[in-house]
């Protein structure tokens, strides 16, 4: 797939779903995001995964 194609399918998402991410979805999101490189091996970011309503009041 060239980037033409890829940009022509691309969408923003407008609602989320109240439903949980399964445990291997977001474990794989994770890994994705650790392996990712940064500029100049920066690695300057940092992932919260909140998974309770209590965890989301708290931030």
């Amino acid at each position: 797939m060239n980037f033409l194609e890829l940009a022509k399918k691309r969408y923003s998402v407008r609602k989320y779903e109240s439903r949980p991410v399964e445990k291997e979805k977001l474990l794989t999101i994770l890994e994705a995001g650790r392996v990712a490189p940064s500029a100049c091996n920066y690695q300057a970011h940092k992932v919260l995964v909140i998974e309770t309503p209590a965890g989301l009041e708290n931030l």
